[in-house]
């Protein structure tokens, strides 16, 4: 028990003393102190004097009792922390069953009776009353008028006199003699009684000690996230320094009314779930039967591990989706002291048509929106502080929210740092950049993410957002369409350049470069120079080649800064690379290939002397291929001939002149096809060790 106090310490954030309760409290330890997280949770922290030994109950809906059982920590200084109780969550039909009952909202009383077997009961009819045991209810058919029949509930008694049927719809009371039964049924009325009203938990604290003290109780529940919006002035003609205004905005979802609490936001991501810890579980287990006396055998079991796993609900109420803006920026002149706004001019509405006024003064000053203006107007009410990994805005005064309302409350109001600037996403639109502004948290304040609501030279400007912002780190934001700045960007233009091409174990390997050049032009219509930050997707496989490094770098694009000034057009150029890399197998690659690259002035000479001698090395294989194959053409012309020569001698007379002639040819052809069949054998070989010699020669070809 000694260690509670630290822990509610740790998790109310270091809270302000108590403030004075502004009226009597409802609880015996009313809420002092409230502190709510950015991760859809609230600290509440309750505290009262008690004087001897003390019984407090809390109310709490039924769906926070989970987070309650979860943190709840108790703190009694001077007395003893004794265990709180609270109802269990138990099925009401499962306790119903410990007390044998069957009770449902539909249940009629002739099923109710019939659990009620052999019971003694006292029927009233009206005209007489009747005791006896409960043998039966059944059902009887009835007729009615036009020759139907209802089914009627007839419940049969056992009494002194025998049997009796007793139509149920003529009972007009039952009561139950036996004292057991009678006290089981009323006992199970009151569980059901318990079910009606599921909303509301009773949790009861109990203190033992003595003497007045004060004790402590503090507990986490589900709350809604805590969010922020902000102001941003940027008046440049009035050299005033940037300035920041920031409101917290709070909802009181409880079922009470906070009475001059303390209250603090705590910005972070602090891991926080729902686990189910007020549904009883139970474990399956085996059923075994009953050994049976005098079984011939001994009964085996079979052996059973079932575990039932626990309920568990993780509640996905995550911190709400930031969006944060883009970044980058051009200075604003330096901080000048408060003064008058400067003479009146022509102020621009998001960068674009002209507004004329007759009192620009008076208009500013009627619009309020100036840094000086709102500084004074609005101070802040929270003092920051680093809470370990978290960051905590204490409010300095008590607050005061009744029930189901909200509050704002100002939780930043500092000058910032920063600069103005166009920003210029072609993904976005490609014909006009966006106002911006680079946001430099000189705060010292951790800022949670939220919208921002900026003004320039006195009037609304556009809206903005932010995610969540550290001491002294930067955040682009953009709030309007730039008109006064028209962009165009070309299409991408390729260009590929051979780096080197070298030779390796069979393999002929041509290292390219590819550049893909995007142009981008700017025409500044307005009279004051611009600076543009152009952004360009990061592509994993070029690398930036032009300009040498970018103004800036994200994970996902380059950020580049281009001056425009006053009514002229600039333009910009960026050239990223990527090396190819293309591999050709020598045996098989085209011959006209191989030729452009022995001819190429890019290749080396050695490289190039090495490709010549392999054209002519594959040339002397062609040529000697073309060679063999027009023998064998040769073979096969004179074997259609022979076949041709033999059909006609089938037809003629052995001994006739022409027959004779026929014999004489093909001996002659007979002789060349064994000529031709040496010949092509003799350029099988020369072709065999061609060859084997180009493969030897490409296996060791290794040139740079």
């Amino acid at each position: 028990m000694k260690r509670y106090p630290f822990l509610i310490v740790a998790l109310g954030g270091a809270l302000c003393g108590s403030a004075a309760i502004a009226q009597a409290p409802e609880q015996p330890i009313p809420l002092q102190n409230v502190v709510l997280f950015s991760s859809g949770v609230g600290y509440f922290q309750r505290e009262g004097r008690v004087n001897g030994n003390a019984e407090i109950d809390l109310s709490f809906r039924a769906d926070q009792i989970n987070d309650i059982l979860k943190s709840l920590v108790l703190f009694d200084p001077q007395g003893t922390v004794r265990p709180v109780t609270y109802t269990t969550k138990d099925a009401v039909l499962r306790r119903l069953q410990s007390v044998g009952q069957s009770i449902d909202r539909s249940i009629s009383l002739g099923a109710l009776l019939r659990q009620f077997q052999g019971a003694r009961v006292r029927l009233e009819t009206g005209s007489e009353g009747i005791e006896g045991r409960i043998l039966s209810v059944s059902l009887k058919a009835v007729p009615v008028d036009k020759g139907g029949v209802v089914q009627q509930e007839v419940i049969n008694i056992l009494t002194e006199g025998g049997l009796r049927a007793v139509p149920l719809d003529q009972v007009t009371q039952v009561k139950l003699l036996d004292e057991r039964l009678d006290r089981e049924l009323r006992e199970a009325l009151e569980l059901l009684a318990t079910g009606l009203d599921d909303n509301r938990r009773q949790v009861e604290l109990r203190f033992t000690g003595n003497g007045e003290r004060v004790v402590k109780a503090g507990y986490l529940q589900e709350m809604p996230v805590w969010k922020t919006s902000y102001r941003l002035v940027l008046d440049e003609k009035a050299k005033e320094k940037p300035y920041l205004q920031g409101w917290a905005i709070v909802e009181n979802t409880t079922d009470e009314d906070w009475r001059n609490v303390q209250l603090s936001l705590v910005s972070g991501r602090p891991v926080s779930f729902i686990q189910d810890l007020y549904q009883p579980l139970y474990v399956p287990r085996p059923v075994v039967q009953a050994q049976v006396i005098g079984s011939p055998t001994p009964q085996t079991y079979g052996e059973v591990l079932e575990y039932a796993d626990a309920l568990r609900e993780r509640a996905d109420k995550a911190e709400a989706d930031r969006f944060g803006g883009v970044a980058g920026a051009r200075g604003l002149p330096p901080a000048a002291a408060p003064g008058p706004a400067g003479p009146p001019g022509l102020p621009r509405i998001s960068g674009g048509a002209d507004v004329r006024f007759r009192d620009a003064e008076t208009r500013r000053k009627n619009i309020a929106a100036s840094a000086d203006e709102l500084a004074k107007s609005v101070v802040s009410q929270a003092a920051g502080a680093e809470r370990g990994e978290l960051f905590e805005y204490a409010i300095q005064q008590p607050v005061t929210l009744p029930k189901g309302q909200a509050a704002m409350v100002p939780i930043v109001s500092e000058n910032i740092g920063g600069e103005l600037l166009s920003i210029y996403d072609p993904t976005s639109d490609a014909t006009h950049a966006l106002n911006g502004f680079r946001l430099k948290n000189t705060t010292g304040l951790h800022l949670s993410g939220g919208p921002i609501t900026v003004f320039r030279d006195g009037i609304y400007a556009g809206d903005a957002q932010i995610s969540n912002l550290q001491p002294q780190e930067d955040r682009l934001i953009s709030y309007a369409v730039d008109l006064d700045l028209v962009a165009d960007r070309k299409a991408p233009r390729f260009h590929q350049e051979t780096l080197s091409v070298s030779a390796k174990s069979g393999v002929l390997v041509i290292t390219r470069k590819q550049q893909r050049e995007n142009t981008y032009s700017f025409r500044n219509q307005s009279e004051t120079p611009k600076t543009v930050l152009v952004l360009q997707d990061i592509e994993p496989e070029f690398k930036l080649a032009v300009p040498e490094k970018p103004a800036e770098k994200t994970p996902e694009e380059y950020r580049f800064k281009l001056q425009v000034p006053a009514k002229k057009t600039a333009e910009l150029k960026v050239v990223t690379e990527r090396p190819l890399t293309e591999t050709i197998a020598l045996l098989n690659a085209d011959l006209n290939v191989l030729i452009s690259y022995a001819q190429n002035a890019q290749v080396s000479e050695k490289l190039r002397a090495a490709l010549k001698q392999l054209v002519a090395m594959r040339r002397k294989i062609t040529d000697l291929q073309a060679q063999r194959s027009a023998l064998e053409n040769e073979i096969k012309t004179i074997d259609q001939e022979q076949s041709r020569i033999r059909q006609n001698m089938e037809r003629l007379d052995r001994n006739s002149p022409l027959y004779q002639q026929y014999v004489k040819k093909l001996t002659e052809q007979e002789a060349r096809i064994e000529k031709l069949r040496m010949e092509i054998a003799r350029l099988r070989e020369e072709e065999n060790a061609a060859q084997k010699e180009l493969r030897e020669f490409v296996d060791t070809l290794t040139v740079e």
